[in-house]
């Protein structure tokens, strides 16, 4: 057999160079913030080559979703060598065997390395793995490392998260604790300062994104991707929600105040990236709104879902509840609602309709709402991915002057994937509770069809 040496025909750039030799010291835990670019899977596909060499053990990538993993990683072809990302990291004569349709790879030495997503991660109960990549961890489901961490922390395994930024989220939140943490490394490397651009080729990729996008927009992308800005939408675009909600929305709810309607919004996955979530809050005595659960799964087996959400909100005890019915909606609504018979959930089929005021349409004015209520101190959030995507939110102005909501085709160009979690959160907030009279005056579950009120 020919010999190899590992990293195999790769070196890391000067900044990449202290990360591996924190996890030649023993490192376990560690967060690149590296701008687009930057290597940040190479390195951490050389990285794990080199562990699973030293430890026989299971070796997980984890993207933010499955359905990625294949064109990200898997099929990926490096554009310098026009070689396969994972034969580059990987090479043939390190291998027993590759299995193309479970994208595993297991190793001569015993490892097993394998690519999963974090939509999925409950999916992967009774392994042990030794090592995870979390990659672009900004767009990931926090979740996924809340469940794994006991995993790796009784067999002493490692894990490393990198990301270029997307606002203020779970991926920045983590980012500021790993700097101060003595035992994490923490690497944050911008465009201006890596070398890997000149000055010029930076200058002209702003300037692309300024003219493609517009001078806000534009330059917004360009300070987030390339700078690592977690405030640079805040700071230089329309954000629905203004500098400092996020903080506001992290307080812990008013104790002992109690709730006047369980209420949740439900947003359905209109495509094979999306997620289902539903968002359950409780809409308290105050005013103010508490979350309860958030909920999301990917997919769309229309059966599946149906009976998830029935299941969740009989479990949760929701009162009222307000579904997307734009899309695919409407065949799924019908059969919830049947299986909820008898429940005494009350329903609203929620619609995008267009508005004639100040805004252009009833999700948008949702938002703003929304935005309101936080703004004061009435909005209580635990879920970070619900909080990011709320932050994010942009608007604009149309034709007419009115305020609308950035377009989710923009949306989903930056950041892969549909505001599902914020939108659903909207939807929650604006369901009206019921009079404390309703039942009492002879009124029954149903589906409202009114532009705000459930019923």
């Amino acid at each position: 057999m020919n010999s190899v040496i590992i990293p195999n025909n790769w070196k890391p750039r000067p900044y990449q160079l202290p990360f591996f030799i924190y996890f030649a010291g023993g490192g376990k835990r560690a967060v690149l913030e590296w701008s687009r670019r930057h290597g940040k899977d190479d390195a951490c596909l050389h990285l794990t080559a080199i562990e699973l060499l030293h430890r026989v053990g299971t070796y997980w990538y984890m993207l933010p979703q499955y359905g990625q993993a294949r064109k990200a990683i898997w099929d990926a072809v490096d554009a310098h060598s026009g070689v396969r990302r994972i034969d580059w990291a990987f090479p043939k004569e390190i291998r027993k065997s590759t299995n193309e349709s479970e994208m595993k790879i297991v190793f001569r030495n015993g490892s097993v390395w394998q690519v999963c997503g974090s939509d999925n991660y409950d999916a992967l109960v009774g392994s042990n793995p030794a090592g995870i990549v979390f990659s672009e961890y900004a767009l990931s489901d926090p979740n996924s490392w809340d469940y794994l961490k006991p995993i790796l922390e009784e067999n002493n395994g490692w894990a490393v998260f990198n990301s270029t930024v997307r606002g203020q989220n779970h991926f920045t939140e983590l980012a500021h604790f790993a700097k101060d943490a003595a035992d994490w490394f923490f690497s944050n490397v911008k465009a201006s300062e890596s070398g890997v651009f000149t000055k010029e080729q930076l200058e002209k990729i702003k300037n692309d994104y300024i003219r493609q996008r517009g001078p806000e927009l534009g330059l917004g992308l360009f300070l987030q991707e390339y700078e690592n800005d977690e405030n640079a939408f805040i700071s230089t675009f329309n954000s629905v929600f203004g500098r400092g909600a996020g903080e506001k929305m992290r307080q812990n709810p008013p104790a002992n105040m109690p709730s006047v309607a369980r209420v949740a919004g439900i947003d359905l996955a209109r495509f094979g990236g999306d997620n289902n979530v539903i968002f359950i809050a409780d809409r308290l005595a105050d005013g103010s709104l508490a979350e309860v659960r958030v909920e999301a799964w990917a997919g769309t087996d229309a059966v599946f879902t149906q009976g998830k959400i029935a299941e969740v909100l009989f479990s949760c005890n929701v009162q009222q509840a307000a579904m997307d019915g734009d899309g695919v909606g409407g065949p799924i609504i019908d059969n919830v609602c049947a299986l909820c018979d008898g429940r005494g959930i009350v329903f609203e089929e929620y619609h995008n309709t267009a508005t004639a005021g100040a805004y252009a349409n009833r999700t948008t004015q949702g938002y703003f709402d929304l935005a309101r209520e936080a703004n004061a101190g009435k909005v209580f959030l635990r879920d970070e991915r619900v909080i990011s995507e709320l932050g994010a939110r942009m608007y604009e102005f149309n034709q007419k002057g009115q305020v609308i909501l950035q377009q989710k085709k923009e949306w989903r160009k930056e950041s892969g994937k549909s505001p599902d979690f914020a939108d659903a959160a909207v939807m929650a907030s604006m369901i009206q509770p019921l009079p404390k009279d309703f039942y009492a005056k002879g009124g029954r579950p149903a589906f409202a069809r009114t532009e705000y009120d459930v019923i």
